[in-house]
């Protein structure tokens, strides 16, 4: 008798991990100029791996080009904020144009003079306050980019169990074939009922039609991968480009173990782009304290210059300062409200660390449950589905039981190899969530475990 399915090639593989982590330094050396990234659209590829697919998400997704400009934009405020006062030159021309004495410009006093405001204090701080505010340019843009990451991985995934579904589809229906190739001899010989061939066209139809369906969802998830870098533009024949790639990697290998230490990833939290946010915010709200009691200092203007005497043609020097005085606290609301900003901004943070915390906690346990799944599945339900399939075909053949409770042994058999499937998938899923969740950049998918989940003939 034969068995449809090796189920044993379903048993976690000893090789590579399927996601290594690397620093986030590195991801963020991935984002390139923007010269680099158009002359990137030109690459093309046989084929894809995760590492590849990261790599071109982070250089060609329009979504990260903007940051180029954003950082363009607070180097122009920080280069406009070290601009000092100019200076000031005046010419006074004093006892000229009167009466008597005074007529005319003989006893004119003339004066020419430079006065300048003492505010380099102030201009450093404005220049220290712009460089703040352009540094939330590169965490936003570090966030952005594992955001991206995580959802490259996750299409990634989605490309590889549509294909283990489209493989599995399709041995089901070779088999299906196989079976009606085999019920319609059976009938032509007298030993089955009409009936049985006509349920067996039927289950035939069926599972063209799942392979049908899942081949378009293999076209359609390849599409929404490459569309993380791609540029679509009319041209049919360039938006079928993806068609012609191959995605390489292993659903099969699994990303961590089920032995996953909470604390440890715990403490990357506070590390995380969206927490070193906060951090930057709050150094923002010092520098706008700082530059606030800065500006209610009251600031000195010296100036210095000449004086001609017409009535005895002499010169003098002449000098000034210029102190401001009165009330000094004009901005005693504002650094009110932005002492009770950066207090908020501190509450937000350990709210977000609280947060991630437990969110951290659930998909632990997620990852945890989809590894017992995984071995569940795998030891205790495949071999006794696969047993009483054997044992259901031999029955079948001998007349001692039906076509439809036949099927139905089938069916739950591919059941649970699908069900194995999702549970792979639901690990890798939780993996990406885990390493976007602590700030962890993804990296390859292991080539070398570059086999699908085998569903060949046990013979017997």
């Amino acid at each position: 008798m034969n068995s449809y399915f090796n189920l044993r090639s379903y048993k976690k593989p000893t090789g590579g991990r399927f996601f290594v982590r690397i620093r986030q330094k590195l991801l963020l050396a991935l984002i390139p100029l923007i010269p680099t990234m158009i002359a990137a659209q030109d690459a093309t590829f046989s084929s894809v791996d995760l590492k590849t697919a990261i790599t071109q998400t982070i250089n060609m997704h329009p979504e990260l080009r903007a940051f180029a400009m954003q950082t363009q934009i607070y180097s122009g405020y920080t280069q406009q904020a070290g601009i000092k006062s100019r200076p000031q030159v005046g010419l006074t021309i004093e006892d000229a144009l009167g009466t008597g004495e005074h007529s005319g410009f003989k006893s004119a006093q003339s004066t020419l003079s430079i006065s300048w405001l003492l505010d380099e204090e102030l201009v450093q701080r404005k220049v220290q306050t712009a460089k703040n505010y352009g540094s939330t340019v590169a965490i936003e843009r570090e966030v952005k980019s594992l955001d991206l990451a995580a959802q490259t991985a996750r299409l990634f995934v989605q490309v590889l169990v549509n294909k283990e579904r489209l493989a599995l589809a399709k041995f089901s229906l070779a088999q299906a074939n196989k079976s009606l190739t085999a019920i319609d001899k059976r009938v032509n010989a007298g030993k089955s009922s009409i009936v049985d061939k006509l349920k067996a066209k039927a289950e035939v139809a069926k599972r063209e039609l799942v392979v049908e369906d899942l081949t378009h969802e293999v076209d359609a998830s390849k599409y929404q991968l490459f569309a993380q870098w791609m540029q679509k533009d009319s041209s049919n024949a360039n938006n079928q480009q993806h068609k012609k790639v191959d995605v390489i990697g292993s659903l099969l290998s699994l990303p961590l173990s089920d032995n996953v230490d909470f604390n440890v990833l715990f403490n990357k939290l506070a590390q995380t782009p969206s927490v070193s946010m906060f951090a930057t915010e709050q150094r923002i709200a010092q520098s706008e304290i700082e530059l606030a009691r800065i500006e209610t200092k009251p600031l000195w203007q010296f100036s210095a210059g000449l004086r001609r005497y017409e009535t005895t043609d002499d010169f003098g020097l002449v000098a000034g300062i210029s102190i401001p005085f009165g009330e000094t606290n004009q901005n005693k609301g504002k650094i009110k409200a932005l002492t009770a900003s950066q207090n908020k901004l501190e509450t937000d943070s350990l709210a977000l660390v609280h947060k991630l915390s437990t969110q951290l906690y659930v998909l632990i346990e997620q990852l945890k449950h989809s590894h017992h799944v995984i071995r569940a599945v795998t030891d205790n339900i495949i071999p006794v589905l696969e047993q009483a399939f054997s044992e259901a075909e031999k029955a079948y053949w001998i007349g001692k039981y039906s076509y439809s409770d036949w099927m139905n042994t089938q069916q739950a058999l591919l059941n649970a190899q699908s069900d194995l499937i999702a549970a792979y998938q639901n690990a890798h899923l939780n993996n990406i969530e885990i390493e976007r969740l602590t700030g962890s950049s993804l990296a390859n998918i292991n080539q070398a475990a570059n086999a699908p989940l085998n569903h060949k003939r046990n013979e017997k």
